[in-house]
């Protein structure tokens, strides 16, 4: 099944905020979050975090898949309003954040956001300043944070360097990230080798040996069962064709990135406008896959 909801996913399982960039919340004692997207969703995921939790203050970790500023950007507007959270999130991600010019990026990014839907945050003090990473976590680590829920770190690098996969054998959930594919408006798969198509490959590989019922993409939907066993494949199926795609036009412009990216955006952003991804953002990421691929990364 393809489902794209908030709420409750099945018990123990929440998605809270907007299904476009949600968060997961398990109910473990204490709870943890994973992901934290937009700075503007803060307030829309303590609102959630109180509807679920009674009391924020409950909430102990969030987790986090990788770094950019969709999956972070709530992080700062959190800690802010509850009292003693602590972040976990890989080595590299932590170094990133000590990186002035990757908090700056961040900022930029989240204040195209900010700008457009200014009316909704009103008085709320949601800036991003900075992320402390408490917990460094790293390839094979397992946390119990409590009442028989266990988490397992998978390091599964590609989209980014420090993206991280979390695997929770009690519901047979796996958070992602973008380690897999994820969904435009026309359910094609959009890949997401952002600094390495051969670490993604070998990442969608990893997973594919997991045993996975429920599979929370990080933007829109939520797959079960055989939908969510066959989406793995499906992501590196579609990550080998656009590889190519890739290939024949860097042959075709004698390997200038720049022209190919011009033309895989006006056929996959212009011409479909099927991608659910802002322009900005698409094109960063964009010019990062065909970069990797010319490259041989």
């Amino acid at each position: 099944m393809i489902l794209e909801k908030a709420g409750k996913i099945c018990d123990g399982l929440y998605s809270i905020g907007h299904p476009s960039f949600p968060a997961f919340l398990i109910m473990s004692d204490p709870p943890v979050l994973f992901d934290s997207g937009l700075t503007i969703s803060g307030p829309r995921y303590l609102k959630d975090l109180e509807k679920y939790l009674g009391n924020v203050d409950r909430l102990a970790y969030i987790f986090l898949t990788h770094s950019h500023y969709d999956h972070c950007g709530a992080i700062p507007f959190l800690k802010r309003n509850i009292k003693g959270l602590e972040i976990a999130a890989s080595g590299l991600a932590a170094d990133i954040f000590r990186k002035p010019k990757a908090i700056k990026l961040i900022q930029s990014l989240s204040r195209d956001y900010e700008k457009k839907f200014k009316k909704r945050i009103r008085n709320e003090n949601i800036f991003f300043d900075s992320i402390d990473v408490d917990i460094t976590v790293k390839d094979g680590d397992e946390f119990n944070p409590g009442d028989g829920w266990n988490i397992h770190v998978i390091a599964t690098p590609g989209h980014t360097r420090d993206s991280v996969s979390y695997y929770i054998p009690k519901l047979k959930a796996l958070i992602p990230g973008e380690a897999t594919g994820v969904y435009n408006s026309n359910f094609d798969i959009q890949s997401e080798f952002s600094s390495s198509y051969n670490d993604y490959i070998n990442s969608l590989e990893k997973l594919i040996t997991l045993d996975v019922d429920i599979l929370l993409l990080p933007h829109t939907h939520i797959l079960t069962g055989v939908d969510a066993r066959g989406h793995i494949q499906r992501s590196l199926e579609s990550a080998k064709v656009f590889k190519k795609r890739i290939d024949v036009f860097l042959a075709q412009f004698n390997g200038n990135q720049k022209d190919t990216v011009k033309a895989i955006f006006k056929e996959d952003y212009e011409d479909t406008q099927a991608v659910r991804q802002d322009k900005r953002s698409f094109l960063i990421n964009l010019a990062a896959k065909v970069k990797a691929v010319a490259e041989g990364k």
